[in-house]
């Protein structure tokens, strides 16, 4: 009830037929559109969301195997680029690029957290053009 009292919301999606990280996707290419700069919070936490997610989904779907990706227990990003590294070492793009996913997303994100501190010390445009970066991997 905190949070929902807190924030003005039933706690339901908008649109409960559509998956969560799709609508994720939704909100952070709509942050894309938005004249740069400033401190938005909120689009910089969409933003280092669905870059991670990116990353990540990019990694699986290039590792394919299920089984060690559902062995992850924890550090799942680094574990997924330290794998990815191995089989395609020669991606040196794709490997820079997750480098600076790691680099400049936190991996939890939460909302009662200190890791918006370095969300915060970055510009939108930064975290702008990694997903633009990152979306774009092949």
């Amino acid at each position: 009830n905190i949070y929902v009292d807190l924030f003005s919301t039933s706690g339901k999606s908008v649109d409960g037929d559509k998956p969560v990280i799709e609508m994720i996707h939704v909100e952070a290419r709509g942050c894309l559109k938005l004249d740069g700069g400033g401190i938005n919070l909120e689009n910089k936490i969409v933003l280092s969301i669905a870059i991670r997610l990116a990353a990540e989904r990019f990694m699986v779907e290039k590792i394919r195997e299920p089984q060690f990706v559902a062995s992850i227990t924890a550090d799942q990003t680094p574990k997924l680029l330290e794998k990815f590294k191995k089989r395609f070492g020669s991606n040196v793009a794709a490997i820079e690029t997750i480098q600076r996913v790691i680099l400049m997303t936190p991996e939890n994100i939460h909302l009662n957290s200190f890791m918006y501190e370095p969300i915060l010390d970055m510009s939108d445009d930064h975290l702008r053009k990694l997903y633009k970066d990152v979306s774009a991997l092949k």
